[in-house]
């Protein structure tokens, strides 16, 4: 499959890779070169507020489970009852 570089250094992805990939306009990309090749890897851009918020959770659950207030569970089975029994 080629790609043609255009004038303002765009390329077009072809459509079967659109589709097959899922991908939507606006989605954003990490553009690797490896051994010469270029590489698009598609990436998730979160706020970060959200990156923040994501980072007490971490720090609050670390806490907890250093101090032994974390449940901890055999298995995630058991994991997923509690949740779904809300306990």
């Amino acid at each position: 499959m080629l790609a043609e570089l255009k004038e303002r250094a765009q390329v077009t992805i072809p459509k079967s890779v659109v589709n097959k990939l899922g991908l939507q306009a606006g989605d954003q990309f990490e553009v690797v070169v490896r051994r010469g090749e270029i590489h698009l890897v598609p990436v998730v851009v979160y706020p970060k507020a959200k990156i923040e918020k994501l980072e007490k959770l971490a720090a609050l659950a670390e806490s907890q489970l250093a101090s032994g207030e974390a449940r901890v569970f055999d298995t995630a089975d058991d994991a997923i009852a509690s949740l779904r029994s809300g306990a």
